[in-house]
């Protein structure tokens, strides 16, 4: 009957520490993507953007969409181990004037640093990036969302 109470015991520690080992783990993997967006957002907020109302900082667009993609360039079928591929995140923002905007950020896992390529859209081209997300269109161009 003791050895029965001390295999219930032994199992409710492992069951208890596995479970808290899982959610700090979950923790802080949250609290680094947390960070990490932060970061790339406080860099998009120090670009500068020209509008016909003049230059203006990132802080002052409005973001209406930001899609990510894998550079496939760059992949490796021969990778060392540990090697994550570099992505490319899109950040399309519509400013004043209206005015709007790609800002391409390219991040390397080596450097840890985004690297900035901004282009100005015409009306048409935003319109075509940012087809199927009427939310984004909705922000890009005031225009309602249908039910």
């Amino acid at each position: 009957m003791a050895a029965v109470r001390w295999i219930l015991l032994i199992w409710l520690g492992t069951v208890v520490l596995s479970t808290f080992l899982v959610s700090w783990v979950v923790l802080w993997h949250r609290l680094a993507l947390q960070r990490e967006a932060w970061r790339l957002q406080s860099a998009f907020d120090a670009l500068s953007f020209d509008t016909p109302q003049g230059p203006v900082c990132g802080d002052a667009l409005t973001v209406v969409k930001i899609a990510y993609q894998l550079d496939n360039h760059a992949a490796s079928p021969r990778a060392p181990v540990g090697y994550e591929e570099p992505w490319d995140s899109l950040w399309y923002a519509a400013g004043p004037g209206p005015s709007y905007f790609v800002a391409i950020c390219s991040t390397d896992v080596r450097d840890h640093a985004p690297h900035w390529c901004v282009r100005a859209l015409d009306e048409p081209r935003m319109r075509a990036a940012i087809s199927g997300d009427r939310h984004a269109e909705m922000l890009a161009f005031g225009e309602a969302i249908e039910a």
